[in-house]
């Protein structure tokens, strides 16, 4: 398995972590993958949704795992990239009393509602693990240390603009930040169409 990392080798990437994600939607399913596909160590992800029609514009998945759990598929994908990563997959709505009693370096969270995220971040305070959350609405991107730094967060599913671009953006830039130790304080919010120029 130490071919696979052989050209990141000398990026000083930290994967020697135990990471939650919490949410395996455009974002967290895309933070998940490049996780493992990166030597993650650990690896813990909460959603209890199921994969729909209109999730296959940014999840890379058959049509055949429609109605199938999110954590369930990530989880099939995930040991068929890398079988030596430890994965566990929980198919339902998190809770802290449903963690394991171990070291956690990061919550990704990767929610859509203000309560849960509020939870989440509470729980990672008291645990005393480091808490990031991303999101992401039509070109506009956020990865904030708290919740609801940035625009509106209303409590409840809402529909919103998206397609595999942005998610794949705010993922590959979580997972700097969670590898990368001189970038864990670092943050973002601004629209994608503005980072070209």
């Amino acid at each position: 398995m130490d071919l696979f990392y052989d050209r990141q080798n000398s990026l000083g990437l930290k994967t020697d972590q135990t990471i939650l994600v919490i949410g395996a939607g455009g974002i967290g399913f895309h933070v998940t993958k490049m996780l493992i596909m990166s030597g993650i160590q650990e690896l813990h992800l909460f959603d209890f949704d199921t994969i729909e029609t209109h999730n296959l514009n940014r999840l890379d998945v058959s049509v055949s795992s429609i109605g199938k759990n999110k954590v369930d598929v990530l989880e099939e994908i995930s040991m068929s990239l890398r079988p030596d990563c430890k994965f566990n997959g929980y198919p339902f709505e998190f809770q802290d009393y449903m963690l394991p009693d171990k070291k956690f370096d990061w919550l990704i969270d990767c929610t859509d509602k203000l309560d849960a995220q509020r939870y989440n971040q509470s729980i990672a305070n008291k645990k005393n693990i480091r808490y990031v959350k991303a999101g992401y609405n039509g070109f506009s991107i956020s990865i904030n240390n708290r919740v609801a730094s940035w625009g509106d967060a209303p409590d409840g599913y809402t529909i919103i603009p998206s397609f595999i671009a942005p998610a794949v953006i705010v993922s590959g830039l979580v997972v700097t930040k969670v590898l990368k130790p001189e970038m864990t304080e670092k943050e973002i919010s601004t629209n994608v169409l503005n980072m070209l120029h």
